[in-house]
């Protein structure tokens, strides 16, 4: 309702306009934020992996000599580096028009700088994740799409954390499928539906791919930095003839098929009657096996949360009392720890950029962010 009814008591107010700028925009990656940024140069940063120490061995020493050409087993990954450019535009007018607050909430420049910033943040998170194809999730729908016609999606939450009104996708038949059916603009976002726009006419199948456009080169190779979907792929569940190939295909020079689970990493599929704390304890009990010291679990917010809830319905928890008598009740935790006979993690992440029902338990040690400007 208005103050007055009196036009020329309005005229003689003012609006009253709080200064600064209030940020909406989702959270960024925790795990991001917490990997060890290096600064490296060159063409390729190149590491040595000890996978295997051969079969020169035997009661017969005979034996043991006739294999001993090679009894340390070595692969050199040369990686090579992806790229990610965020831009913002300014002019001189702006910059004059911003210059105090009695001009603008805050100053242009600052407001778009910062927002560039946010946008290469978020596409780092997503890139952490992917396999540098830019990658967000399967499409889900055989809905027909026309051009220039606007048309929505329901897409899981770590999609929708990857994109943002105005972001330019693409589909795709698969995560590195060399060419797109048809590029996407996003329109609105609505929880977890979303409106975009498509430039041409196509029919998608359910397991089409949504993919940042832009992310891959001319001839169909990945753009992006590599993340964990490549170095510790889970390609058709790792089974199949689709595994096969994949694993098979030079990743950085290096044939991880010789030795799949040192080479590409421990990999655990969940029965579909198991839980979700039985899946990280199973995978924990693989890495353990495999010498590990691994002291970072990472997973989606909302495997986080079932995990508590389930933990919470198999345990008993009693109220805090205090000297007069008031009771206080804490639903949920704050940390969730994992043990696995002496190996122990107590750094679990929840991180909404990590694709729903996906874990990833890591060795902070061995998985760094290598970057060549200022990180």
């Amino acid at each position: 309702m208005a103050i007055s009814d009196s036009q020329n008591i309005l005229s003689l107010l003012k609006v009253y306009y709080k200064d600064g700028v209030q940020n909406l925009m989702f959270r960024n990656s925790p795990v991001l934020r917490k990997l060890n940024k290096v600064r490296v140069e060159g063409k390729s940063a190149n590491f040595s992996a000890m996978y295997g120490r051969g079969g020169a061995v035997s009661a017969k020493f005979t034996q043991a000599k006739s294999v001993a050409a090679q009894t340390s087993r070595n692969a050199e990954f040369a990686v090579t580096p992806g790229q990610i450019f965020s831009v913002y535009m300014i002019n001189a007018k702006e910059v004059q028009a911003s210059k105090t607050n009695r001009g603008a909430y805050m100053k242009i420049a600052g407001a778009q700088m910062f927002a560039a910033a946010e946008a290469l943040r978020k596409t780092l998170a997503a890139a952490l994740y992917g396999r540098g194809y830019g990658e967000l999730c399967a499409w889900g729908d055989t809905t027909s799409l026309t051009a220039g016609t606007d048309g929505t999606i329901t897409l899981p939450e770590s999609a929708i954390m990857k994109i943002d009104v105005g972001s330019v996708l693409c589909l795709k038949t698969s995560v590195s499928a060399s060419s797109y059916t048809t590029v996407l603009t996003v329109k609105e976002i609505n929880g977890s539906t979303v409106t975009f726009t498509p430039d041409t006419s196509v029919t998608p199948s359910a397991s089409d791919v949504l993919c940042l456009h832009g992310s891959v080169d001319a001839n169909g190779n990945p753009l992006l930095p590599m993340g964990l979907g490549g170095w510790l792929p889970v390609v058709a569940s790792r089974t199949s003839a689709t595994w096969n190939t994949y694993i098979a295909t030079p990743f950085y020079g290096v044939n991880r098929s010789i030795a799949a689970d040192r080479l590409a990493g421990a990999f655990y599929k969940a029965a579909s009657s198991e839980t979700k704390l039985s899946a990280v304890q199973n995978l924990l009990m693989k890495v353990r096996r495999q010498g590990s010291t691994a002291d970072m679990i990472v997973l989606n917010d909302v495997d986080w949360l079932d995990l508590s809830k389930l933990i919470q319905t198999t345990n008993t928890y009693f109220t805090q009392t205090s000297d007069k008598g008031k009771k206080t009740a804490v639903a949920g935790f704050s940390d969730i720890k994992f043990s696995m006979s002496t190996s122990w993690v107590e750094n679990v992440y929840d991180d909404p950029y990590c694709e729903e029902g996906k874990f990833f338990i890591l060795d902070t040690g061995a998985v760094e962010f290598w970057s060549y400007p200022n990180v």
